[in-house]
């Protein structure tokens, strides 16, 4: 790994814990083991940072999710392999909740942030459109986007109570939603890496 890769590790882990105003530069620094001569040689400033480790994540995030979903040749399987990637992940010692939703939080008007995010959640959406078309749902493009809102909902919801029931409940009535049979949950693991 090079010194780049150390700071953008560093940042991601960082922003990821504790938010990003939270963290600031020097903090990446010491975490990174870098010089800030050499952190501002790679990002001339936090914002470009920030940009990058949305980046980061997204690639991250989409690699583990695509691995996870399509080790299965069955659509109903891929679809249950979506929902019990995101399961584990919820429960995970690295969940902290979405870098997405909380980046266009912190930082309103933020143009560079706000496409990032999106074209993430649209790229989480175009997979599931795939997912649920395969699967032989009607109207698969607008289901995914009810499938994308409701699933950040869960972001939200397993960030403060922790409670897979809930999160069962909401994946249960889109099933219904979708005329879908019950995909069951998997019991979360804390093994989960992204």
């Amino acid at each position: 790994m090079n010194k780049r890769d150390d700071v953008l590790n560093a940042a991601l882990r960082l922003f990821n814990e504790h938010g990003y105003h939270a963290v600031g530069v020097d903090w990446i620094r010491d975490e990174a083991q870098v010089s800030k001569m050499t952190l501002y040689k790679y990002f001339p400033n936090k914002d470009n940072l920030v940009e990058e480790v949305l980046k980061l994540r997204h690639s991250q995030f989409k690699d583990s999710l695509e691995s996870e979903v399509f080790r299965h040749s069955e659509p109903l399987e891929r679809l249950n392999a979506f929902i019990n990637w995101h399961v584990a992940w919820f429960f995970s010692q690295d969940f902290h909740g979405c870098m997405f939703i909380k980046a266009t939080g912190e930082f309103h008007g933020v143009d560079n942030f706000l496409k990032v995010s999106q074209a993430h959640k649209d790229w989480v959406a175009s997979l599931l459109t795939d997912l649920l078309s395969d699967a032989g749902v009607d109207h698969p493009g607008s289901l995914s986007q009810l499938f994308v809102i409701t699933i950040d909902g869960m972001i939200v919801n397993a960030s403060i109570f922790h409670s897979l029931e809930r999160i069962e409940s909401a994946w249960n009535q889109l099933c219904k939603a979708a005329s879908l049979p019950s995909l069951p949950l998997k019991a979360p693991s804390k093994s989960f890496v992204m």
